[in-house]
Formats: structure tokens, sequence, C-alpha cells
């Protein structure tokens, strides 16, 4: 590959004039994989630094961190360098961290810089329980409106119910569901700009039977068109075996409300499906309630925040899937 970047061993050098993104590479030796996969990247601008002392000087305006050997300057210890940037807020990656994932560390870059972005990576939110009334449904139409309202990136809402449509319910029952989107016979509705795949359970028994494959090829194009992919679970579906398979990007949320099976169906549900899988207590209404031991998330009870999808409830659960994105928003 030909590198036609021009290095200046002051400050920076440039990718592009006006570029809107700041990437800070501090090392003695740059990394040529490194140097590759941001000369790929437009709108990107690339300083350098070779000392703990250069990072710090240069930290103002930066979106990412990349981080070699440095070398070392006697009035600014490693110590103080990795306390201001904990402090800073910047992502901080290793050279070796970013080659294996650019993407990754260039969309965490992007969301400390602006709400409204051009790439971040693809995720798979699954939010599930056995038992109903736990808040899913809710959770998973905030997430998806807060995600498209402040990035500007494609969302898709699947339902897997086993019985009638709670997006019916709850938005509208002329949505077209899946069955007839499967069978091309309609497009998927848009609804505050996230595409809806409202699931009637006796359909799907049918179509599942009929057509797996046609099936699997949707939940694929599904994904392909998608940035954010969220899926309101019901174990016990016929797909669910299907979109809960480990793969990169895929976020298991165990939601619960304080009731006592709940929180049984949740506990058993987080010795079941795969990693990364976090606990989310939903409807949180007591001290007690938030003590519950092992819940990454806790939620509120809060009937106004339900019925407005209030972005409070999108921004934690976001944050499991996009480090940093409750800081910036």
């Amino acid at each position: 590959m030909k590198n036609n970047m021009k290095f200046s061993f002051g400050n920076s050098f440039n990718l592009k004039r006006n570029s809107a993104l700041v990437i800070l590479l501090g090392a003695h030796q740059p990394d040529q994989k490194v140097l590759e996969a941001l000369s790929q990247t437009d709108n990107l601008s690339v300083r350098e630094a070779f000392s703990s002392r250069g990072v710090l000087q240069n930290l103002s305006g930066v979106h990412l961190v990349i981080l070699g050997d440095l070398l070392p300057i006697s009035d600014v210890s490693e110590e103080i360098l990795h306390s201001a940037l904990d402090k800073s807020g910047i992502p901080v990656v290793t050279q070796d961290s970013f080659v294996i994932d650019p993407a990754e560390w260039l969309g965490r870059a992007r969301l400390t810089s602006a709400k409204q972005v051009s790439f971040l990576p693809a995720r798979q939110i699954n939010l599930v329980n056995w038992s109903g009334g736990v808040g899913k449904t809710t959770l998973a139409m905030a997430v998806c409106k807060r995600f498209v309202r402040n990035t500007g990136l494609p969302a898709a809402l699947l339902e897997l119910s086993m019985g009638g449509s709670a997006l019916h319910a709850r938005i509208s029952p002329d949505l077209p569901e899946f069955f007839t989107i499967a069978t091309h016979k309609a497009e998927p509705a848009l609804w505050n700009g996230v595409s809806l795949y409202p699931m009637d359970g006796r359909t799907i028994d049918v179509l599942w039977s009929e057509d797996p494959q046609g099936v699997r090829n949707l939940l694929v194009d599904i994904q392909r068109k998608h940035t954010l992919f969220v899926v309101d679970c019901f174990p016990g579906h016929p797909l669910f075996s299907e979109l809960s398979k480990p793969k990169p990007g895929l976020i298991n949320l165990v939601v619960s409300s304080p009731r006592d099976d709940a929180i049984l169906q949740a506990r058993r549900l987080m010795s079941e499906v795969s990693e990364p899988h976090h606990l989310v207590l939903n409807m949180a209404k007591s001290v007690s309630d938030r003590a519950e031991s092992g819940v990454s998330i806790v939620l509120p009870y809060n009937e106004t925040w339900a019925q407005s999808l209030d972005p409070r409830l999108a921004d934690p659960i976001l944050e499991q899937a996009y480090t940093g994105w409750k800081r910036r928003n």
C-alpha cells in the first residue's frame, strides 16, 4: 500500500484539511499498521507526540488517543499521564488494540465529538425475560428512538412475540407485521425513523415451519441495513435461538422488574444467555429494590418517563452498547 502521508516531527500531520475528527498518536515509533488504518479514513487529522509531555500538550480538541511506547520525560510520569487521560473523558487505546478493530475505536471517537455521526459499529441488543410486564417493549422503543434522534443512523426494532403484538397495541394496529414483510407483501413501517418489525406468534409458527431459510435471510437483511438492531425477546420464541447465538456486537440485557417471579426468571436467564450480558432492574421503587445484587442498570418506576420514552431510560442501555454514550449525549 502506498502511503502519501507527510510527517512533521513537530505537532501534527494532516490526512484531510478542515477535518472533523482529531486523533492523537502518542508513540516514539508509530506502528505502520496504525498509520495505514488511519490513512483509509476520510475527514481525519492526526497529531503526533513522542513523549508523555507531548501527549498532554496536544490533548485539546482530540477525540481519540492511540498510545504506544513513549520517550521517558522526568517531569511527566506515566501515572500523571494516565490520570490526566482518565479525567479527560477521551477514549484511549493501545496501538495493538486499535489495529484489531479500527472501526470500533473511530466510532467511539465520533461519540466524543458530535450527536449526528457518520459511523458507529453495528450492535444488536437483546432485551429478554420469560416474564411479561417488566418493560422490555418500552425500553426497546426508547432505546431505538433515542439512538436515531442522536446519531441519525438507522435502527430496527424486532419483536419476538408468541401472542399478539405489543407494538401494534402501543403504536398502531396497522403496522405491517413480520409475516407480511417476510413474504414481500409490505415494507416495514418507520416510526421516529426506526424500522419496525412487529410479530404475531400465530403467523410466525407457520412461516418458520414452511420457510426457515427465508426468515433467516430477512434477519440477515435487517442487520445489514441497520447500525442498531434491538430485539424485544421472549426466550421461548422459535427465533430466539437464532438471534441469541454469540457473535461480535451482540449484547444480552436481561430485564426484570422487582417482582419476585421476574427476578427469579432473570437470574436463571443470566446463567443461560451468552456474554456479554447484564441484568437490568426496571421500575425500581424502593431502596431495597436498588440494592438487588448483580444488577448493572437500575431504572426507576416513573410512568411519565415510560409514556414519553424518556431518554433517561435509554441512555444507560446505550452506554452498554457504545462506551462513552452517556458522557456525550
